[in-house]
Parts: C-alpha cells; sequence; structure tokens
C-alpha cells in the first residue's frame, strides 16, 4: 500500500501533467511585405511515419515546400544520450532558405517524452525567430502533456511564434487515419 506522502507525490504529478499544456492557440501571423505566405514543412523519419505526416501536410497546405532532416543518429543514441543537455544530434544542412518562408511545420518522433535529437537541432540552429511555428509530433503509444509545454519554450526561446504542438498517434493506424489526424489539427492551427 501507498504512503499519504506517495499518493500526495502522485497527485501533485498528475495535476502538473495535466495543467503545464497550454490550450492556448496562437492564430497564424501574416508575413511582412516582400514575403510570400509559404510553409516550409521540415521532418525526420526512421520508421516512414513522419514521411507520411509530411506528406499529408503538404499536400494540405498550398505553397508549401517539404524537406527530410537527415542524420546519422541511431535509435539508442537519441533515446538516450543525445537527451543529456550538452549534447547535439548531427544533421546535414537544410537547403532551403528560411527568408523565403513565413510558416514552419516540424514533424517529428517522440523519443522517451521529447522530440528527437535532429529535429531539436533545428530548433537550436535554424533561423525561427519572426516564423510561425507549429510541431506535429508522433507517437505510437502513450505521451504526456508535459512535453507541449516542453517545445513549447523551447521554441519561444529561439524568438518563434508558436501555434502549436500536437501529437499524431501512428501506432497500428493507417494512413488514412494518419491523414485525417493531420487535417484536423492542421485546421486548429488555421490551415
Amino acid at each position: 500500500m501507498f504512503s499519504k506522502t506517495w499518493r500526495n507525490v502522485i497527485l501533485l504529478i498528475i495535476i502538473f501533467c495535466t495543467t503545464s499544456c497550454s490550450t492556448e492557440v496562437v492564430p497564424i501571423s501574416q508575413p511582412e511585405a516582400g514575403i510570400a505566405n509559404k510553409t516550409l514543412i521540415l521532418y525526420y523519419t526512421r520508421t516512414g511515419k513522419n514521411e507520411i505526416v509530411a506528406k499529408a501536410v503538404n499536400n494540405l497546405i498550398k505553397d508549401s515546400t517539404i524537406e527530410q532532416v537527415k542524420s546519422s543518429v541511431g535509435v539508442p543514441a537519441s533515446a538516450f544520450w543525445y537527451k543529456l543537455p550538452f549534447t547535439k544530434a548531427k544533421i546535414e544542412p537544410i537547403e532551403a532558405n528560411p527568408d523565403e518562408f513565413n510558416n514552419i511545420i516540424l514533424c517529428t518522433p517522440v523519443y522517451l517524452q521529447g522530440i528527437s535529437p535532429p529535429i531539436k537541432a533545428v530548433i537550436k540552429d535554424f533561423p525561427l525567430e519572426g516564423k510561425n511555428v507549429s510541431v506535429l509530433a508522433t507517437c505510437g503509444g502513450m505521451y504526456f502533456s508535459v512535453f507541449h509545454s516542453l517545445v513549447q519554450g523551447s521554441l519561444k526561446r529561439r524568438g518563434a511564434i508558436v501555434n502549436g504542438v500536437y501529437v499524431v498517434k501512428v501506432g497500428g493506424k493507417s494512413e488514412e487515419e494518419i491523414e485525417l489526424q493531420v487535417k484536423e489539427h492542421l485546421s486548429k492551427i488555421g490551415f
């Protein structure tokens, strides 16, 4: 049987996890004069599920460009080594010019309740200041709402206008079911 202290600790964790997720949806801001309202979709995938998500986004948004973030990071390194704060995954340079895009959508798998190290490297290195940024994270199992606030905090520190962090459940889902979830999330963002 749990002691009263452990029950209180578990209750505090549950309260923190359920209240830490911001439900605020920021509307897509209009681009500065001279910048087209274009969307850049950056995705990292090891299983192909994020490619399905990214292609669904690309099909649903007009005037969008899709690019895969490439890295030689293995899953064990992603899951453990790159979770340490002083490490950063090595990624190949992104070919898209960030100045041409007002909106950026990042598609990433969830590893140990965090975003994949290659997308974390994009957040650290890619110029996001003043850009509308949305995250579509795929997971096969469970996730905690604290994930949303951690990712939003990382993006806000980089000067991004965070339009939302959404989880696409891909475990046991067909391609059509995944695309339907993507469509629902994009409608919440304003696309």
